[in-house]
């Protein structure tokens, strides 16, 4: 008769590499939460580890409304709509619910969302310039609806969990780690320009839904605030080249009639500076360094504007002629870079400068 077999060294395994997986799991969700690939948990960083956010709009819209729910407590203001201006330790007062190459439509569905799942949230700023309205770039990771108000299990798993987030948290890591042994900053001069090609006719028809999103504000005890964000010269150039400035500024003239808005794209002492490497205000056409970012986030927050020019239906025709004269003036002032605006290419898009004793974070 056999003697039953010793199955204790086959358990002691079992145990052991159940034991082993738990530990690999549970590194795995603090790795990520402490790199914070999409800067959700904390408000600070640790140099040369995660402080080089590169993915902080990766998976912007899978995970949008799970920082809604992480992020709006004890706050009553966010800003949505594009990402041009975008949170930064410095702007914690505030909570940031913006996405890169955004739609109108999805405007509406997050201020409508974010109402429902946070209703602290009393004024929202809605920042659009002129590619939301005329935007050949396809999304790719369409929005997704909150099924909650609270945390879920999906929740967790793309934040902490998912292929996609410790992918990104590795990624995090490496460029900081590179970032702070050369703390090299480029200027891209021509990097949002490139590819805009204006080829198709402009619509008008999105305007309809501002105007039935600042009715849902009104009717909803929620402020919305307008503001047409703050891009650089060589972008109105641009548009102006293509033959698209008149519709970029009846999309204003009709934007008035809805609502009183604030333009941060008027010519001033911050925009219209050359994107070369002396720069300390633009990373390219329309992304404002951290620097400007803070200076228009302020602005924006404080009882008394500096910058950002109130446009309403009665003050608005002076204000876009005014504009169109300093326009037509800059580009008189420097033709040779009218002529390469003119003849841009997508090729162009690559082309960077280093900047000069430039120690920010982009």
């Amino acid at each position: 008769m056999k003697e039953p077999s010793d199955n204790k060294p086959n358990e002691r395994n079992d145990i052991l590499f159940v034991f082993v997986l738990i530990i690999l799991m549970c590194f795995i969700v603090a790795f990520n939460y402490v790199v914070d690939p999409y800067y959700i948990f904390s408000n600070s960083t640790i140099k040369g580890f995660n402080n080089v956010k590169i993915h902080r709009y990766s998976n912007k819209r899978t995970i949008l409304y799970t920082e809604v729910k992480l992020n709006s407590k004890n706050k009553d203001t966010a800003f949505t709509g594009n990402c041009i201006l975008y949170h930064t330790p410095e702007n914690n007062n505030a909570a940031f619910y913006t996405l890169p190459i955004v739609k109108i439509e999805e405007i509406s569905e997050i201020i409508k969302n974010v109402h429902k799942i946070a209703p602290n949230i009393k004024k929202i700023y809605l920042g659009i310039y002129f590619d939301d309205f005329w935007n050949a770039d396809k999304v790719f990771d369409p929005l997704i609806a909150p099924n909650s108000k609270f945390l879920n299990f999906q929740d967790i798993i793309h934040l902490l969990f998912s292929y996609n987030t410790t992918k990104y948290s590795i990624e995090t890591v490496i460029n900081s780690i590179k970032k702070n042994e050369n703390d090299v900053v480029y200027i891209y001069p021509y990097r949002e320009i490139a590819n805009k090609t204006y080829n198709k006719e402009f619509n008008f028809n999105e305007l309809n839904k501002i105007k039935e999103l600042k009715e849902y504000a009104d009717n909803n005890n929620l402020k919305l605030i307008l503001y047409y964000s703050p891009i650089h010269i060589t972008k109105k150039v641009h548009i102006y080249e293509k033959g698209m400035w008149g519709a970029n500024l009846e999309l204003k003239r009709r934007l008035a009639k809805i609502t009183p808005f604030y333009d941060y794209s008027f010519s001033n002492t911050y925009n219209t500076n050359f994107l070369d490497e002396n720069n300390c205000y633009f990373i390219d056409n329309i992304h404002p360094s951290v620097k400007y970012n803070n200076i228009i986030i302020n602005d924006l927050l404080s009882n008394k504007k500096e910058i950002g020019v109130l446009l309403n239906s009665e003050n608005i025709e002076n204000y876009l002629n005014e504009d169109t004269k300093q326009l037509e003036k800059y580009i008189m002032l420097n033709p040779k870079l009218s002529d390469k605006i003119k003849n841009i290419e997508p090729k162009d898009a690559n082309i960077s400068i280093r900047k000069n004793n430039e120690k920010e974070n982009q």
